[in-house]
C-alpha cells in the first residue's frame, strides 16, 4: 500500500455565500496562493492509498479534519 498525502484548501465568502476549494500537493503550494489567511480559510490534510482510486474518492468526499 503506498499512501499519499493531498491538501485541500476551503475558502468561504460570507459576503456573498461562496465556496472556493483547491486541492495541492504541499500544504505550502496551498499557503503560496491564498496568502491572506482568515477565520473563513481552512486546509485539511488527506490521506490515501495512491493504488485504490475508490480510497481517494473515499478520501476526499470524506475530508473533514481541519489541520
Amino acid at each position: 500500500m503506498a499512501d499519499r498525502v493531498i491538501y485541500k484548501l476551503t475558502e468561504y465568502n460570507s459576503s456573498t455565500d461562496e465556496e472556493k476549494i483547491v486541492y495541492g500537493h504541499t500544504r505550502q503550494s496551498l499557503e503560496d496562493e491564498m496568502p491572506t489567511v482568515s477565520e473563513d480559510q481552512h486546509i485539511t490534510k488527506i490521506n490515501f492509498n495512491v493504488n485504490d482510486m475508490e480510497d481517494l474518492c473515499t478520501a476526499l468526499n470524506n475530508a473533514d479534519v481541519i489541520i
